[in-house]
């Protein structure tokens, strides 16, 4: 009982379905159960037989029976049935499309990124005109840039390509303009087509989790930190499950200085997932604004991205007085990364007071189109160069609002 107590406080909700599948060639036993979540106390429960090639009427059939047992009617925010993500007619390309969804939500290391990219290109090959499958992909390769596992330029271009091919199977898929707009704010810097995409997709889901995500960070573009935070903390609230929203939390918590909050959402997303990328980054970035960069570079040691990791190490260092080792940490960076990571070599140079060398890389990223330019407005770490003429000239020519 205690599981399903714990897993209703978390998710907020009453009941909770549940189940197992299991497949035996082309048959597949499914048995459901609808538990309280108070209590444990067993609502409805129910094992289907099928073959495969029903998989989707059985889904249908459990939807429905699910809902006769709680004898609800499922609204959505226009007043109609909630509809969730239409499946392929190819079983086993839905089956891929599945495996790539959770690959992908789990966070942003090498690994798992790779695998959601590996059954996006298989639900693809399976089934090329399914509309969702090209909207993850599309989503999968903006992150992979995002975090430069792929190459900057390239990520977006194939990113872009897919959301529009999305776009054109299936014009009311909401995840395929929240992809076009992910691209449209880290590479191409069209916040106007950007905006647009976004209201598209909120008129077509305006409870998609995703929505809030990129309504987020265009926010942080455009200078509005705190509406950014608000944002991302309904993200968290629709989806609390998701360690990466928890982790895109717990970073606008340590930009608005509220470090013992910010510490307690990267765990949370720690907990979620050990290897989620960026987490121990986050944490000795918050360890060094709280005056503690020893502990600090304790932390950056368990960091998943060896950029990240050296990013870290150049910022805890400098912290420490250690010069010598920020000094190699930035010089491995720069030879490792140079090309992929001009913002955050931009960055610890703004940390460590060398303005010239941190407007020479910030240049560099303008020019690269590197995907951590949108963050300039609020980033602590360039609270150094920012009253800068050269500063403000640089959000001249991103059009960002001075």
């Amino acid at each position: 009982m205690r599981i399903f107590v714990k897993w209703g406080r978390k998710l907020g909700v009453a009941n909770v379905l549940e189940g197992s599948v299991r497949r035996e060639g082309n048959h597949i036993r499914i048995t459901a159960e609808l538990i309280k979540a108070g209590d444990g106390f067993q609502l409805w429960c129910q094992t289907y037989d099928r073959q495969i090639n029903n998989i989707f009427a059985v889904q249908d059939e459990i939807a429905r029976a699910a809902t006769e047992a709680l004898q609800l009617k499922l609204l959505g925010g226009n007043g109609q049935p909630i509809a969730s993500t239409l499946p392929s007619a190819n079983p086993e390309a839905y089956q891929a499309y599945l495996q790539a969804k959770y690959f992908s939500v789990r966070g942003q290391n090498k690994e798992d990124l790779g695998k959601a990219l590996a059954y996006t290109d298989a639900a693809i090959k399976l089934d090329d005109k399914y509309a969702p499958a090209w909207a993850l992909r599309a989503s999968v390769q903006n992150m992979m840039a995002e975090v430069g596992i792929t190459d900057v330029t390239e990520g977006f271009r194939k990113a872009h390509g897919d959301a529009e091919r999305a776009i054109a199977l299936d014009d009311t898929l909401a995840s395929a303009y929240l992809a076009l707009a992910r691209t449209q704010i880290d590479y191409d810097w069209d916040w106007e087509a950007a905006t647009t995409c976004l209201a598209k997709a909120a008129a077509l889901e305006p409870r998609n989790v995703e929505v809030f995500r990129v309504r987020s960070y265009l926010f942080r573009a455009s200078g509005n930190p705190a509406e950014a935070l608000k944002q991302y903390e309904k993200a968290v609230a629709l989806d609390p499950l998701r360690s990466d929203s928890h982790l895109g939390l717990g970073y606008l918590l340590y930009v608005a200085g509220r470090y013992d909050q910010a510490q307690a959402e990267v765990q949370k997303a720690l907990d979620l997932n050990p290897q989620v990328a960026l987490a121990h980054l986050i944490l000795s970035k918050i360890l060094v604004a709280e005056g503690k960069p020893q502990q600090a570079i304790t932390e950056i040691e368990s960091e998943t991205l060896e950029w990240a990791k050296l990013t870290g190490k150049a910022l805890v260092y400098h912290a420490r007085g250690r010069a010598q080792d920020s000094d190699a940490a930035v010089a491995g960076l720069i030879a490792k990364y140079g090309t992929q990571a001009a913002f955050q070599i931009s960055q610890a140079y703004a940390f460590r007071g060398e303005s010239d060398k941190s407007f020479e890389w910030l240049e560099r990223a303008y020019q690269q189109r590197d995907a951590g330019l949108p963050e300039i407005k609020d980033d602590p770490l360039l609270n150094n160069v920012r009253r800068d003429p050269r500063f403000t000239a640089l959000l001249t020519r991103m059009r960002l609002p001075k």
